[in-house]
Formats: structure tokens, sequence, C-alpha cells
């Protein structure tokens, strides 16, 4: 967030809930050399959001608001009551103020927003799901993929809740630059190890290819070896990541043959926030 404008700017056509909650920080834990999570116990139960939302963070002593995304499942807040979101550094005030002055029992307040996430119904036709996340933007592509996770297990234990639909087949493209900044590889290759329709590939551009690791940037030829397993027709595409990568996937999956319509992104992202 260098541009000189903010959050509030940024997003001020965007759809937001009319709930403000209070909330705790109950855990803090650093993914990676530039990244530090926070897990927020919320306090207004009525406060729910959906996978790929972000939410507006009203912190002490900071004047600014900060917008950050879930990467935590909407389940989880269900189950738990409970959010998590993962800050890259910057000297940006609001990430800032994460990164050097927020403490496990600091309060803040909460409010949803977002008009971009993944929430289909049984009324819709059977899709498959491509995500693809560059940086810190993997955070609300993390959201869709462990809400698709969760939907799983739910069906698998038969408390599936009628009017949702779990897509055919899932593929995560994320890049990063090195390795450590792949943040929740582990629990990514957890998930895809115990369902067979999900699948991820992991990309560095900083680093040599080794281990699962592509050297180098998504190209268009990992975009169209993707629909060698995801078909064309029923993909849905969500993005997240610097302006220019986005701009760059959308040509890419266009000229594959998507329809634009079905490429989902929003642009209110900065280099600072998702590099």
């Amino acid at each position: 967030m260098t541009d000189g404008s903010n959050h509030l700017e940024r997003t001020a056509e965007s759809g937001r809930n009319n709930i403000t909650s209070l909330a705790t920080v109950i855990g803090l834990r650093q993914e990676s050399t530039t990244v530090k999570s926070l897990r927020l116990k919320i306090h207004d139960e009525r406060l729910t959001f959906k996978a790929g939302q972000w939410v507006d963070m009203f912190m002490p002593e900071v004047d600014i608001v900060g917008g950050f995304s879930m990467y935590s499942s909407p389940e989880q807040l269900q189950r738990e009551g409970t959010i998590d979101l993962a800050v890259k550094y910057s000297t940006h005030p609001p990430a800032l103020w994460v990164h050097s002055k927020c403490n496990e029992g600091t309060k803040v307040y909460l409010r949803v927003g977002g008009d971009i996430y993944y929430d289909p119904s049984v009324s819709e036709p059977p899709h498959d799901l491509l995500l693809i996340a560059g940086g810190i933007g993997i955070n609300p592509l993390l959201s869709i993929l462990y809400h698709v996770r969760d939907l799983i297990t739910l069906k698998e234990k038969g408390n599936l809740e009628g009017d949702k639909l779990i897509p055919q087949k899932v593929l995560l493209l994320y890049s990063a630059a090195k390795q450590e900044e792949l943040i929740c590889k582990n629990e990514i290759e957890k998930i895809v190890s115990a369902n067979d329709e999900i699948k991820c590939k992991f990309f560095v551009t900083q680093a040599e290819s080794s281990n699962g690791l592509k050297a180098g940037r998504i190209c268009k030829e990992d975009i169209k070896e993707s629909f060698n397993w995801l078909k064309e027709h029923q993909t849905k595409t969500y993005i997240c990541g610097p302006p220019p990568m986005i701009t760059d996937m959308e040509k890419l999956l266009i000229e594959q043959g998507l329809d634009k319509n079905t490429i989902l992104y929003e642009q209110w992202w900065t280099s600072a926030e998702t590099s």
C-alpha cells in the first residue's frame, strides 16, 4: 500500500456487511521472514463471511483502516468463532502495526467486505475451480481452498447443507519469490494428498526448481497444461496477486478460450500487499 491511496478509498464501491465486531488477537505466528499471521476471536456471533472476502480492520492508535483478506474458511468461524489473517510486512501503517505492535490480547474491530467470493449453490451447473495466486495474494484463495476442503469433510460426514455445491476438480497455481514465502505450503500439500480431485503446482520466481517447485513465473504453457485436467467450458477462475500478474493471467485465460465472465478478481491490492 504505497500508492498514497488507502484501503477505504480503493474499496469505496465494494459491498460491506453491516456488522462491525470486536475481535481479540489470540494467536500470532511468523509464517515467513516477511509474513505474520493472526488468529482473531470474533465477539459478535452475527459476523459471517464468504470464502474470498476481506475485512476492514480498525486498530488502536492507527488512523488508517487496514484491509486484509481472510485465509481461513467460513466453517472455521462457525466451528471455533475465529478467523485467520496473514499480513505481509510493509511500512504502510496498518501492516506495520501488525508486525511491530500487535500482541496476543490486543483488541481490534472488524467489518467484512468484498464482492468477489466463492459460494456456489446447487442451482448452478457443475464446475471446476482454478485458483491462481501470487505472493500474499494466496490469502483469499486459501480461504476458498479450505472452504472446499471443509465442504468435502461435511459431505463425507453426511452434514453438508442441501444448497451447497462442491466443485468437481480444483487446481491451485501458487507463485512466490522463494519457497519460504509459500505460506501454508504444508497444509496445502496435506489437502492435496487427502483429495484426488484437488491439485496444486508451486512456482518460485527467485529460486531454482527443486522438490516439486517450478522455477519462473506462471506462464502460457502452465495455463494450457491446466486444461489437460480441468474443462474450459465449466471452469471458474479466481486470481489474486499483483495487478500486472492479474492482467497477464486474465489475458492468457481468455486466449485459452475461457469466458471473461468466469474469471474473477479484485484490483484493489497494490504491489506492497501482494508481492
